[in-house]
């Protein structure tokens, strides 16, 4: 009995030291732990706990290659004893200039994030510029095309490679258009050697049109800014086409004072009749409006 009663005083001294000792250890884990849970947080490959998956973005598109898009040509021909003709193709074609967008999104897992975009297509205005000399007379004229188209993009994304503070991935979507604007307006001005000269306006306005279908591929980086706010760029195809289904054609041309005006409607219909009163009908036929640009934006974790 003496010897347990003088053994108790070491026992706890020794489960006092064995406790203190402990407790760096568990400190020393927990600020461990700590650390590496905020350093993670840094990579954009891995969702906070608490961080929605859910993002919105904005940014706008320039398109600079037109390559398989309708394009028009300027031209001339002087014929002054003899005949020199000569055409200039643009270098652009629908589907050039800027678009906009906005865009919400949602990052499915590590690698794959889906979204959905809607995007106005502004459109570069293209012109072309006719000119023709004879011995008696000169006639120039100007074509201008305005056009806009309202896109609805679902969209899918593969991260390629991903570090703490960028990532690279590209995105596949599909694209539906509604055509919104897509409207020629030509002016001339005829000048005789003798006799009063002749302005001439003529439009022709696609009221109808189907849906402009086509898909979109993009290549991209994109960067943290701050822990909510990430910028990105890119390198962006479009292919997209639509078919017209209605054009209203309206010229107005004024001499001496007086104008003369006519309106016709020509429909385009894959099957259908030649006739000689309006509306008239024509064989259907594809338009093609694709791009190749770059694009830049921001976008919002919540």
């Amino acid at each position: 009995m003496m010897t347990h009663h003088h053994l108790t005083p070491f026992l706890c001294l020794a489960a006092g030291f064995s406790a203190a000792q402990a407790q760096p250890t568990v400190a020393l884990n927990t600020t461990r732990h700590t650390t590496e849970s905020v350093t993670s947080g840094i990579s954009p490959r891995k969702t906070l706990a608490g961080e929605s998956p859910v993002y919105v973005k904005i940014y706008g598109f320039y398109g600079l290659l037109t390559p398989g898009s309708q394009v028009e040509s300027s031209s001339s021909s002087i014929s002054t004893g003899t005949t020199t003709s000569s055409f200039k193709t643009n270098s652009k074609g629908l589907g050039a200039g800027p678009r906009a967008g906005i865009g919400i999104g949602a990052i499915v897992s590590e690698f794959i994030n889906l979204g959905i975009d809607a995007e106005m297509m502004l459109g570069a205005d293209l012109k072309t510029d006719n000119t023709y000399v004879g011995s008696n007379y000169k006639y120039t004229s100007t074509n201008k095309t305005t056009f806009r188209v309202l896109s609805i993009i679902p969209n899918i994304t593969f991260k390629a490679l991903s570090r703490p503070s960028y990532y690279i991935y590209n995105r596949l979507g599909l694209v539906g258009g509604i055509v919104l604007d897509y409207k020629t307006v030509q002016t001339s001005l005829n000048v005789p050697t003798t006799g009063a000269s002749t302005t001439g306006e003529y439009t022709a306005d696609f009221k109808k049109t189907t849906i402009a279908f086509g898909y979109q591929a993009a290549l991209g980086v994109q960067f943290r800014i701050s822990q909510s706010l990430r910028g990105f760029a890119e390198v962006v195809a479009y292919n997209q086409s639509f078919q017209p289904k209605e054009i209203q054609n309206s010229s107005v041309s004024t001499k001496s004072g007086v104008a003369t005006k006519s309106n016709t409607i020509t429909q385009y219909k894959d099957e259908g009749i030649y006739s000689s009163s309006p509306p008239y009908q024509a064989p259907s036929y594809n338009i093609a409006m694709n791009s190749v640009g770059v694009s830049a934006g921001i976008l919002f974790r919540f």
